[in-house]
This record gives C-alpha cells, structure tokens and sequence, in this order.
C-alpha cells in the first residue's frame, strides 16, 4: 500500500515540475504524446529504470562481501552506486530515445532527457515507499531537473560538433555527463552527511546537521526553480526550423 501512495505520489509531483516546459511549446510542440509514451516505458522504465535496479543489486552485493559499512559505504555508494551507475543509464537512455525520435530541437532534447528523470524518479520513490520521502524528494526533483539541463547542454554540444568548435564541444560535454555525476554525488552525500550528524548526541553535531540541511534546502529550491523557468523560457522561443536543421543536429 505505502508502495502505490508513494508512486502516486511521485508521479503527480513530477508532472506538476515536468508539464510546464511542454505547456509553454504552445503550438510549437513537435513530439506526439505517442512519442513521449513510448520514451517513458521502453527508455525511461525498460532501459534505464530496469539496469539501474539490477546494477544496484549487484552493488550492494560487491559492497556486502568487501565488508563496507557506516559513512564511507554510504558516500562510496553515492558516487559509484548512485551517481555513477544512474547517471550512465539515464544518459545512455536519453541518447537512445533522442536517436530513435531524431530529435532536432534544444526543447525536445531537454524535455526527452528530463522524461527518462522523471520515469525513474517515481520508480526509485516507489521502491522507497515512504511518502515522507517522497514529498521532501519530489518537492526538490533532482532527477528531472539535473536531465533537463544534460538534455540542453547535448543539443549544444552537437551544434559545436556541426560547428567544429572543440572548446565548445569540451564545455558542453562536461556540462552534460561531468556535473550531473559530480551533483548528484555531492547530494546524496550531503544528505548522507546530515543523517550521519543528527545520530550523534553533540548538539554541536545536531546544529550542523540543521544548518546543512536548510541550506541544501534553499539552494536545490532555488536551483529546481532557476531551471524550470530556463526550460520555460526555452519552450516559449522555439521556432519550428526547416528540415534541413534536422538533418545537421541527428
């Protein structure tokens, strides 16, 4: 039961955060719900969701045998069981889905890879089952947000590559496989680090753990909200470019 509410939940959140760069396309949009359907189940669940799940299995079963425990398992797990095995198949899927739609505009690369986030952001909350978590989660959803700037930042990237821009293509490449892996490391830990400091009895320790996590707090806040009103912004200047445009950016 908690599993449903908890998905429910998740899944009513994301859209609140997700539909608005969809809305904002007016009668620019370009992709059918057929094509975001068909995202979501064969990229977002099949393919990303589905290797996450059983490359975290295997993890923590590695992790169990090397004898790992306490705080150093858990910001290892951040970077190398979180970070990177999650960011590498959310990548991959997007890049999958952007071929098969042969996606052309910097929009549609945006809202694709922030739909593989979405998708497996209500299957993680889902597997967590606590609709506490999932409220504090979704209410900051790092996972579309992190995917809709990795989406922007690869249709940039191809426009260097067309433009044989090798600094440009550098820069983009590492704004859209370096900081989502590197962010989504610092996060978690910074959240493994504020549970970590609430379990000691110093106050000094729980004054720590309060400040850390308001902060957090406020700057993912601030960085979900920056981000929506970005894609936003990005939808509502889109422009339906010739086909020859499609064919330099797939």
């Amino acid at each position: 039961m908690t599993g449903l509410i908890g998905m429910a939940l998740a899944v009513v959140l994301s859209l609140c955060w997700y539909l608005p760069g969809i809305r904002a396309q007016g009668k620019n949009r370009v992709l059918t719900r057929k094509d975001y359907w068909r995202t979501a189940v064969v990229y977002g669940f099949c393919y990303t969701s589905l290797l996450i799940i059983a490359t975290e299995i295997l993890w923590d079963m590695i992790a169990d045998r090397a004898g790992l425990s306490g705080l150093k398992r858990e910001i290892l797990s951040d970077f190398f069981r979180a970070a990177l095995l999650e960011e590498f198949f959310k990548f991959t899927g997007f890049l999958l889905a952007r071929r098969s739609l042969k996606l052309w505009r910097k929009i549609d690369h945006i809202m694709i890879a922030g739909l593989i986030g979405l998708v497996y952001g209500v299957v993680e909350k889902a597997v967590l089952g606590n609709p506490a978590a999932v409220l504090i989660g979704l209410a900051i959803p790092m996972h579309i947000t992190w995917q809709f700037n990795q989406g922007g930042h690869w249709y940039e990237y191809e426009g260097a590559k067309a433009r044989n821009d090798r600094p440009g293509m550098r820069r983009e490449m590492l704004m859209a496989v370096a900081v989502p892996f590197l962010f989504h490391g610092c996060w978690d830990s910074g959240l493994d680090l504020v549970l970590w400091l609430m379990d000691k009895e110093s106050v000094i320790a729980q004054a720590v753990s309060g400040g850390q996590i308001l902060a957090m707090l406020i700057l993912g806040i601030l960085y979900t909200i920056r981000t929506i009103k970005k894609v936003c912004a990005i939808a509502r200047t889109c422009e339906l470019a010739v086909r020859e445009e499609q064919a330099v950016r797939t």
